[in-house]
């Protein structure tokens, strides 16, 4: 009997920088400088599943942790789920996982049969995160595991650190990053998880970037929507010049340019 049942979805608009999966794939990109090892396979190593169970992606994105499963062999069904139709598309074209465009508030999924549940940084876009967190409670299968990935306030705090320097000198005034990535975070989830689950485990997978491309945390900067980055239109281009500017001349000086991911995975039953 398949997974998906009638219950409904929610009605929420989809970010322009979320229709496809242009700029995830910018931010994704920087991520693979370094020694870490790709995000999703560090997660999936935390958490033991069978292979023939069926595993749910809840805001699936563009099919990262999907592919992950399908290249380790997993056999069972899978099913990846996000807002944004263009990224179920790109998650399905990635995986061959079946995919649908559901709201996290209201999983179109059946209680209590998932043996894994996936939501990777996807909360943080939620408005009412409990409410997303009980429905992952919900299908997740007695005796399965939810793997809920968000990052830590050190998060890129290079960047950060360095658009404040460039916008001070140029604008007067420091701006940084604000968008949603930054509206839930590890010190948040630490107090609200386990007021669902009744087990909460916490593992820090942060890593340094080493970025050898100063392209590339431009481009990391220039995927961030503009609500997220609030500089006047007409100044835009000239501060992400200077940026990218500085960010050669550090890596010029140092061989690299350092951004900390600060991913935290809590896996929870």
């Amino acid at each position: 009997m398949p997974p998906v049942g009638q219950l409904p979805c929610g009605v929420m608009n989809v970010s322009a920088n979320y229709e496809t999966d242009q700029h995830l794939k910018t931010r994704q990109s920087i991520w693979a400088y370094g020694a870490a090892g790709p995000l999703p396979a560090r997660v999936l190593d935390l958490v033991a599943v069978p292979e023939t169970a069926l595993v749910v992606d809840v805001g699936c994105g563009n099919g990262n942790y999907l592919g992950e499963l399908r290249r380790r062999g997993h056999r069972g069904p899978m099913l990846g789920l996000d807002l944004s139709p263009g990224m179920a598309a790109a998650a399905a074209t990635a995986s061959g996982a079946s995919t649908a465009v559901a709201d996290a508030q209201f999983l179109p999924v059946r209680t209590a049969v998932g043996r894994l549940t996936l939501a990777p940084h996807m909360l943080y876009h939620v408005p009412d995160i409990p409410l997303a967190l009980a429905e992952i409670r919900r299908i997740t299968a007695p005796g399965g595991r939810a793997a809920i990935v968000l990052n830590s306030l050190q998060h890129t705090h290079e960047i950060d650190a360095l658009l404040a320097a460039v916008t001070t000198d140029l604008l007067g005034r420091p701006v940084t990053m604000v968008w949603e990535g930054k509206r839930f975070r590890s010190d948040r989830a630490d107090e609200l998880l386990p007021t669902v689950f009744d087990d909460v485990e916490k593992h820090d997978l942060g890593w340094v970037a080493t970025v050898t491309s100063a392209a590339a945390v431009r481009g990391y900067v220039e995927s961030i929507p503009a609500s997220g980055f609030a500089v006047p239109d007409d100044r835009r281009a000239e501060v992400l010049t200077e940026f990218e500017r500085r960010v050669a001349a550090h890596i010029a000086a140092a061989g690299s340019f350092p951004v900390t991911s600060g991913a935290v995975a809590y896996v929870c039953g």
